[in-house]
């Protein structure tokens, strides 16, 4: 059964989400749609890209994600059609794809079907969903778009990695609190080179010197750091909100400072 996934600022409050997913089901009933993030912060690209980048080595070969946050009207800017290491992104040419993009892409179009309706302010239904649609019967993008060779490029502020630190900043807080930076463990690893280290933060009391491997690893209500599924460094409290206990928001900076024995 095919797949469609769906990133969106849409949320669950509103009627807009239903009213996409109706639009994929009228048009292909034997289809598999999975929500992975419908309550990104509006307009937040980045945090967007940040999403699909933990899971899209996850799912099988010739999954459509459809990319609805920043994405303006119809006619607002380009909107892409892009085959990406077996799989499919529909998204706005707003950067999005250029900050999880580690190759090019292997098609990249601008979507040009023909829209069904007179409304332009909602893509992610009225030309996302058909895509997404005609690909899923195993359509190819050649017929619902035009060839392209270059995308909208955006950057993000990568960690400053020094002889004795890195320096890094929140990215990401999840649902739990858990505060998610843009620390690799490779970063760590290469930088550490056998050294004892301090993870600090705002709460200049409260920081960090050593990785744990699970959350249980702390008692309740106490923080740690360890590497997440992604590879990522996170901040957390066993069973509690890291975020908000710890002020870690956002683009909080994360500093790593390393020392001899």
């Amino acid at each position: 059964m095919p797949i469609i996934t769906l990133i969106s600022d849409l949320g669950n409050r509103d009627f807009y989400l239903a009213s996409l997913k109706a639009k994929i089901f009228s048009q292909l009933s034997d289809v598999q749609v999975i929500d992975i993030h419908n309550h990104v912060d509006p307009f937040n690209i980045a945090q967007a890209a940040f999403v699909l980048q933990n899971v899209f080595n996850d799912f099988p070969k010739d999954t459509i994600h459809m990319i609805g946050v920043a994405s303006g009207s119809v006619d607002e800017l380009p909107h892409l059609g892009i085959r990406y290491r077996n799989q499919y992104i529909l998204a706005p040419d707003n950067g999005f794809f250029s900050l999880i993009a580690e190759q090019q892409p292997d098609t990249l179009v601008e979507l040009t079907q023909k829209l069904d309706t007179d409304q332009l302010t909602f893509p992610l239904r009225d030309l996302y969903a058909p895509a997404a649609c005609h690909l899923a019967r195993g359509g190819t993008l050649e017929v619902i778009g035009r060839r392209l060779e270059t995308f909208e490029r955006r950057t993000l502020m990568q960690p400053v990695l020094g002889q004795d630190y890195i320096r890094g900043t929140v990215v990401y807080v999840d649902s739990y609190g858990n505060a998610i930076t843009n620390i690799t463990r490779e970063m760590m690893q290469t930088q550490s080179r056998g050294r004892e280290f301090m993870i600090g933060f705002r709460e200049a009391d409260y920081g960090i010197e050593s990785i744990s491997k699970r959350y249980s690893d702390a008692g309740e209500g106490d923080r740690l750091a360890l590497f997440n599924s992604a590879g990522y460094l996170e901040i957390a409290l066993n069973q509690g909100h890291a975020s908000n206990l710890l002020g870690l928001k956002t683009g909080e900076m994360i500093i790593i400072e390393f020392y001899d024995h």
